[in-house]
């Protein structure tokens, strides 16, 4: 008999709620059951949180340029700018905040936002291409407003 995810007993024949987060058969015990750790399921959340965040971010900017500027182009051909953008922006924003919650845990949370402000800042640069100001601003605006407000910190719980 394997571990049953409900956590039950399976003492002779019937099977009553375990209490003690383990298997038993017949008095016996067979495995213990396996649960996530609720640190692990919260910083899935907060990471989550923070991919949504970001990209409800980026595009809102760009329904906002695309409403603001006066475009030749159509909306699909805006559509591809943005995704365009997205990935050029928004992927190394992302895996910056990441990568860098890993590995400052205990830092106060507003010296952490601060210390990412410059590198998020530099991610920009494909927008100094565009022929208006107005994506290098609203994707100023997107970077600042993520950096200094809206990034879940911590994004893992300490222990």
């Amino acid at each position: 008999m394997g571990v049953l995810g409900d956590e039950y007993y399976a003492a002779w024949g019937h099977l009553t709620p375990n209490p003690h987060g383990r298997e038993l058969c017949r008095g016996m015990l067979i495995q213990e059951a396996e649960q996530p750790a609720p640190g692990i399921r919260r910083a899935l959340g907060r990471i989550g949180r923070c991919l949504l965040t970001y990209l409800l971010l980026h595009t809102t900017a760009w329904l906002i340029i695309a409403l603001l500027v006066p475009w030749e182009d159509s909306t699909a051909q805006i559509v591809r700018i943005s995704l365009g953008m997205l990935a050029f922006i928004g992927l190394p924003t992302l895996l910056l905040a990441i990568l860098a919650s890993l590995g400052h845990r205990k830092m106060v949370p507003g010296r952490f936002r601060g210390a990412l402000v410059a590198p998020m800042l530099a991610f920009i640069w494909p927008c100094l291409a565009a022929s208006t100001a107005e994506p290098l601003v609203f994707e100023l605006m997107v970077q600042l407003a993520f950096a200094c407000y809206l990034m879940p910190v911590p994004l893992l719980p300490e222990k």
